[in-house]
């Protein structure tokens, strides 16, 4: 059922495609873009909102398409995730069209309490009821930095898990903002960890005699971007993990071949094409990435194999109120049997509805997720009580009702025979409830079904989607 319903979406994805894409014929009105006038940006540089428009001073725009560009400018803007609202409007004045763009600020620093679960998901955390698997530190994040789109991030994270991490990022290596670099460095130890899974689900071992796994990594990243939506990353980078002695007893494969510490250099290329009109709730548009690395150039690391990924997704509005989207990945190695450690696969980061509990490990696996969106409420600007006036006190919210279907499949690498999600079909659907907010907010309460006839509610902070923004 769940395939029928995601090649019934993808026809009616086609279909809404080849409408929006045909056209009544040759407008013969042209108008020159004589002026932008921006609104505003007390902060963000000027340029930075330049680059994100689909035209600039100069060029000749076909009335027929000056609505559309309108709507693609907003979302350009809305996708730099720079500001909570955003208004473009276009005037004609004879030949020529005067573009004229306000924009209302985000607070961009950051400096604010963790307060966070450990386990995959939150539905996970609520069954567990384990207090002590709760994270706790400081986070300070600038997300605008010079007002030039730049992000600094500082992670200190005490508690079920010790981290320090800093991350940097800039896309204004020139002039016209198409090369970018990012730094990471992280280094966390935990004393609890998944060292196997019995029956589909993880098991744990704790340490009572210092951290059970330490994990050191670094990458740095050099970006490219093009176009508006065309992306692409070089990055390269190295990882360096070290488990105790009576973890690696548990499990031998844990590291691999009964190794206490582990290592690999990386190369890493991505390619994006996204025209979603939304990185955080698409309900229109397109995504398309593909990810090829190397781990391991010489047999004195610990890995030494190709992995590919690749993510798709298509998003469209079927009637009024109403949109239907579909996403896809597939992920494969050129080496089986990988350590445990990088041998995750559905049920960690990415799962299926309805197997919020349940883990699978194998390199290669594909995830299909397909959903009907209902807007209950459509997006409501409202001003928070008790909040001062300022760039915290406006909000929007919207509501939606979802049916979704989800698959997947894994492939084992070494199969347990108490591990019956592996090398199977895996189904799940539902029904939830999306509530949309402001600064990226969004909050799911789902009812799903799966494959073992098991039924429930499931909480969950972020979309459903597989990819959101990075």
């Amino acid at each position: 059922m769940a395939i029928r319903f995601s090649v019934i979406l993808f026809l009616l994805f086609l279909s809404t495609l080849i409408d929006q894409t045909t056209y009544a014929g040759e407008n013969e009105n042209k108008f020159l873009v004589s002026s932008i006038s921006i609104r505003g940006n007390t902060i963000t540089n000027k340029k930075i909102i330049l680059r994100e428009l689909p035209f600039k001073i100069g060029d000749t725009l076909d009335s027929l398409n000056l609505p559309d560009l309108a709507i693609r400018c907003k979302a350009n803007l809305h996708n730099t995730h720079l500001f909570n609202f955003i208004t473009v409007n276009h005037i004609i004045n004879g030949n020529q069209v005067e573009w004229y763009i306000v924009v209302e600020e985000r607070w961009y620093i950051w400096p604010f309490p963790i307060l966070e679960y450990e386990d995959r998901n939150l539905s996970s955390f609520i069954k567990n009821a384990d207090l002590s698997r709760v994270n706790y530190g400081a986070y300070i994040k600038v997300d605008n930095f010079r007002g030039m789109r730049e992000q600094i991030k500082l992670r200190l994270i005490s508690g079920h898990r010790k981290q320090v991490t800093l991350q940097y990022i800039t896309q204004n290596l020139d002039r016209d903002k198409r090369h970018g670099l990012s730094a990471w460095i992280s280094y966390y130890t935990k004393h609890e960890v998944n060292y196997a899974s019995n029956n589909n689900k993880p098991l744990y071992f704790k340490s009572d005699n210092g951290p059970a796994r330490q994990v050191f990594f670094a990458d740095l990243t050099y970006h490219y971007r093009p176009k508006h939506y065309w992306y692409h990353a070089l990055t390269v980078g190295t990882l360096h993990a070290k488990a105790s002695d009576a973890l690696v007893a548990l499990n031998p494969n844990y590291l691999g071949d009964e190794n206490t510490t582990f290592w690999y250099n990386h190369i890493t290329y991505e390619a994006t094409l996204d025209k979603r009109n939304s990185k955080i709730f698409p309900l229109g548009g397109y995504l398309f990435r593909s990810e090829l690395s190397r781990q391991g150039f010489s047999k004195q690391e610990s890995l030494n194999h190709w992995y590919l990924r690749l993510t798709g997704g298509l998003y469209g509005k079927l009637a009024n109120r109403v949109f239907a989207g579909s996403d896809v990945m597939f992920r494969a190695s050129t080496q089986t049997n990988s350590p445990y450690f990088l041998n995750e696969a559905i049920g960690y980061v990415d799962f299926i509805r309805g197997y919020e509990h349940y883990v699978t490990n194998g390199s290669t696996y594909y995830i299909n997720k397909n959903s009907l969106k209902f807007e209950l409420l459509p997006t409501k600007v409202i001003n928070l009580p008790l909040i001062p006036e300022g760039k915290l006190k406006k909000a929007h919210l919207a509501i939606y009702w979802s049916l979704f279907a989800d698959t997947g499949y894994v492939k084992p690498d070494a199969p347990l025979p108490s591990n019956s999600l592996e090398g199977k079909m895996i189904f799940g659907y539902g029904t939830g409830l999306y509530i949309v907010a402001y600064y990226d907010i969004v909050f799911r309460v789902e009812y799903s079904f799966n494959g073992f006839g098991e039924s429930g509610f499931f909480f969950h902070f972020g979309s459903p989607f597989l990819i959101n923004y990075k």
